[in-house]
């Protein structure tokens, strides 16, 4: 298996970066693209690293933020028939906001959704695509605090809600080493994560993970939103539920990152944009 950043919040080789990821997965002969990102830069960088978007066999929407589905138009434009799959809560609406009635919109572009209507299926929690790879949705009860605590809400209906991360999912991919997931944002909690996909294939080595920790503070990536202690007992628990590397970026932010070095070592591991990893 081959992974490649297509575009994440830092990047090498001078290619172009932005608060956004999108990862192409190489598997069994086959290529899957996990989120586009804010825009269309992640398909310019494809291009300059020689990645055809138009070989891509399916799509994998991690959860309905505008940084991870922002660049699907410049993909369609490219790709002719590749569907992406999604959970159906993607297509409610979601908002940002710390104070007061005011919201940010940060949910999936509208148009994107309208306009590409048919690119798009929607799945009801878990689905076994019969090739070794899964989707899986949250089953961790009590999310509602962890959506509280990003300040991030859900309206459906007229209705608003704290998000509970419905939207959210984990693509698993099965080697013969293991399995590799990938949950671009971890909005769930990583550590939950973890346990998700250990209850449905239980027993099973968990190779890798791929994705952010959502731990980066309202300020951006050069805070946190968690204190050390909260970090690092995360850091703890991932160290001892699993054999997994993960590799992480985006939204895990630079404070949390290096807490979380500080406690797993060599377990965890920055990726950027133009990086290629074989697992």
């Amino acid at each position: 298996m081959l992974v490649t950043i297509l575009v994440e919040n830092s990047a090498i080789n001078n290619l172009g970066c932005e608060h956004g990821l999108s990862i192409l997965v190489e598997y069994n002969g086959k290529k899957y693209l996990v989120d586009t990102g804010s825009s269309g830069l992640f398909a310019e960088n494809a291009s300059e690293m020689g990645v055809n978007l138009a070989d891509v066999e399916g799509g994998f929407l991690s959860h309905a933020h505008y940084d991870h589905s922002g660049g699907y138009k410049e993909f369609f434009e490219v790709n002719k028939s590749a569907k992406i799959y999604l959970q159906r809560a993607a297509s409610e609406k979601y908002y940002y906001k710390i104070l007061g009635p005011v919201k940010k919109y940060i949910g999936i572009p509208q148009e994107i959704l309208e306009t590409y209507a048919d690119r798009f299926e929607y799945v009801d929690g878990y689905r076994d695509f019969g090739n070794g790879i899964y989707i899986l949705p949250h089953t961790t009860a009590g999310l509602a605090s962890r959506g509280e605590h990003a300040h991030m809400y859900a309206v459906s209906d007229g209705k608003t809600t704290v998000d509970e991360f419905k939207h959210e999912q984990t693509v698993v991919f099965d080697t013969k080493d293991g399995l590799v997931l990938f949950n671009s944002c971890s909005h769930g909690g990583v550590e939950n994560i973890i346990e998700e996909v250990k209850k449905v294939f239980p027993g099973r080595k968990i190779k890798a993970f791929f994705g952010g920790f959502h731990m980066m503070g309202a300020l951006g990536t050069s805070t946190s939103g968690f204190s050390e202690k909260e970090v690092k007992a995360v850091a703890w628990q991932l160290t001892n539920s699993s054999e997994a590397v993960f590799y992480s970026g985006h939204c895990t932010g630079e404070v949390a990152f290096k807490w979380l070095s500080e406690e797993m070592g060599e377990r965890i591991v920055a990726f950027s944009t133009g990086m290629v990893i074989e697992i």
